[in-house]
């Protein structure tokens, strides 16, 4: 029991309780379609089935709602992930193309074969990337990661080539009678290499809990609440360079419209400019045709009469906004300083493979190694932020967003949150003086929205002042994530919670301060940038365990109503801590502790740019509403995968 309870407390960290049986089965098995699965083996036990409803839309049915089977859908020949990666890349030579597979060093495989290994009969594969996490988590032991990554790292004497010549696609665990586990890999070339599968058995057996997690992760099924949260956490993980998002969409119900397909989730992604979705169903979280009409009025009951509308008075008091926009003159200077940085930057850029996406910087210590991401940087070197077409240009559709408000009486706070490389960018460039502004575009941006009219709260100079208070390994960013850590958030949230009280209403809002309790906590979360490094490099960067806070209502986590007075929205920086990793301790969480005020949370993983949209749905919601906070990270101010559009 002790360990099953330790692995419950590692699935949760991860935005899962993985401890609870699936519901029984509420409806029709799954029609028959494409299987992925080894020949032999029962496909509803070890793999998922695939119903293509067009060329950028699918289903995956998975029988039972494991996290093994769940991650093995998510993870296998998933399109949202290969997209673009079956182009040759342009410095790829093939010079050893006509090399043999046995001919060529895998020293971490033994027995390498194209034959399927007689052990994939009876044994389930799974998609090593996200066990190897659990695995780390449970035992500590990362030595299984970093053989796989050894494996996919192998470059056929191309070094230059960034791209995967070959990748890990299944896995199978094979607990011995020694307690131990070996491990077999099949091994899948990339198309442009013109090889053919391949298999072999890792050089490397795990020890210790190994076959007890690998067990628990096989066989203990989650319910329906669990694998929304494995959807969610998913998709907030594979957010910055994938572009995903979850589709609001009723767990259970049909989609598309009209179809007989069922899914508990929607995942969009748009990692090359082209959306494309992926669904995961699984037959016992299905609805019946009269749960559906059953929760549609009990949906349609509770939009009518939960919500209760306040009398609403906007503050239009442009003291502070004045004052701030005074503060920001002269305050970001384009000068030798910012453009020996920004040279740099260019330079360090221009050096990287165009596919890599991150890379790192070492500190003093390995406590001081951080990662940075591509697109963050590429904002450092924005021309003017309002020079854009009008696809791409902010200002407009903030202005817009900020007239329809006004009309109905909502208050709108504009929060703007910092990207790791302009707080640290001393770090990210050698030189750099810690308090140089290095990002005079950006802070023009703000000025510019203060200028037109916007309430903007600017945060910047209180995380600069945060660095102060650091402690290495422990930032106010997170050194493998493009999030902020808990030093950073509680920096922001303090100067937000001032603002907000300032509100000429917040004393007629019903607050009640103390009606809230924290508690110190941690969370285990696995830096988003990790995955986006050299494949060799991987496993230098395990997850990593993070002080946080949670907030409680009582004795349970505290989540923000229909009712609450302000809505907080926006992209990722709203929804970590508090919808994905411990959960009740994000943005929304701390600031109803703080100002004694309700918060509703709204988040959209794919983007800043895209979550105004779904506000705009929320037309009963937004009658009890007196203030809406949009915050997301400015890099979404400079060249959006996500296009800022008309509000509709």
């Amino acid at each position: 029991m002790k360990f099953i309870y330790g692995l419950c407390a590692v699935a949760i960290s991860f935005g899962l309780s993985a401890c609870a049986s699936a519901p029984a089965n509420q409806g029709d098995s799954p029609a028959q379609s494409a299987a992925v699965a080894v020949p032999g083996q029962d496909p509803a036990a070890t793999a998922f089935e695939i119903k293509t409803i067009d060329a950028d839309h699918q289903v995956r049915i998975v029988a039972k709602p494991t996290l093994a089977a769940l991650d093995f859908a998510a993870y296998s020949a998933n399109p949202i992930r290969l997209a673009g990666k079956d182009e040759k890349p342009e410095n790829y030579t093939g010079k050893m193309a006509g090399a043999k597979i046995a001919d060529y060093p895998f020293p971490m495989l033994d027995s390498v074969s194209e034959s399927v290994p007689a052990i994939a009969q009876a044994v389930a594969p799974v998609a090593w990337e996200p066990l190897s996490k659990i695995l780390y988590a449970q035992t500590g032991n990362d030595s299984l990661s970093q053989v796989l990554n050894a494996v996919e790292a192998v470059k056929w004497d191309e070094p230059d080539v960034f791209r995967a010549f070959q990748t890990v696609s299944r896995l199978w665990g094979v607990p011995m009678s020694d307690g131990s586990v070996e491990w077999w890999a099949e091994v899948t070339p990339a198309s442009w290499t013109g090889r053919s599968v391949f298999y072999g058995k890792l050089k490397f057996a795990s020890h210790g809990e190994t076959a007890e997690v690998l067990n628990y992760y096989l066989t203990a099924e989650m319910n329906a609440d669990d694998a929304m949260n494995w959807a969610r956490t998913l998709s907030s993980y594979w957010y910055p360079t994938l572009n995903t998002d979850l589709e609001q969409h009723t767990p259970g119900d049909f989609w598309p419209v009209g179809s007989k397909n069922q899914p508990f989730a929607v995942m969009r992604g748009n990692p090359m400019g082209k959306a494309m979705w992926i669904a995961f169903e699984v037959p016992a979280f299905r609805l019946t045709e009269e749960q559906i009409r059953a929760k549609a009025v009990a949906d349609s009951l509770a939009a009518a009469g939960e919500v209760v509308p306040v009398n609403r008075v906007l503050d239009t008091d442009s003291s502070f906004r004045l004052q701030t926009l005074a503060s920001l003159e002269g305050s970001c200077p384009v000068n030798a300083e910012t453009e020996k940085f920004k040279t740099a930057l260019a330079q360090t850029l221009a050096k990287l493979p165009k596919e890599q996406n991150a890379w790192a910087t070492s500190g003093a210590s390995s406590a001081e190694t951080f990662l940075w991401f591509r697109r963050n940087a590429n904002y450092l070197l924005a021309d003017k932020i309002t020079g854009q077409d009008s696809l791409h240009n902010p200002l407009p559709r903030l202005l817009e967003l900020k007239n329809y408000l006004d009309s109905i009486g909502v208050q709108l706070l504009v929060v703007p949150v910092p990207v790791k490389e302009e707080i640290y960018a001393e770090r990210l460039v050698a030189g750099t003086p810690a308090d140089l502004c290095v990002n005079p575009a950006g802070r023009e941006f703000t000025r510019e929205m203060l200028a037109a009219g916007l309430d903007v709260l600017d945060i910047y100079p209180s995380l600069m002042a945060a660095k102060a208070g650091d402690e290495p390994p422990r930032f106010s960013y997170q050194r493998y994530d493009t999030h902020w850590a808990l030093p950073g958030m509680l920096a922001a949230m303090e100067l937000l919670a001032s603002r907000v009280t300032q509100y000429a209403w917040y004393a007629d809002a019903g607050a009640k301060p103390g009606s809230l309790n924290m508690q110190e906590t941690t969370t285990l979360r696995e830096g988003d940038l990790v995955a986006h490094l050299p494949d060799a490099e991987k496993s230098k960067y395990p997850a990593d365990t993070l002080p946080v806070m949670k907030i409680l209502k009582g004795a349970e986590p505290y989540k923000g109503g229909k009712n609450a007075p302000i809505l907080l929205m926006g992209d990722s920086f709203t929804g970590v801590f508090e919808s994905v990793d411990q959960k009740s301790g994000g943005p929304g969480s701390l600031l109803a502790f703080a100002t004694g005020l309700d918060v509703q949370v709204l988040t959209s993983w794919g983007g800043g740019p895209g979550v105004y949209h779904r506000m705009m749905k929320m037309k009963k919601d937004m009658q009890s509403k007196r203030l809406v906070i949009y915050m997301m990270t400015a890099r979404d101010f400079w060249q959006s995968p996500m296009e800022w559009d008309a509000l509709k």
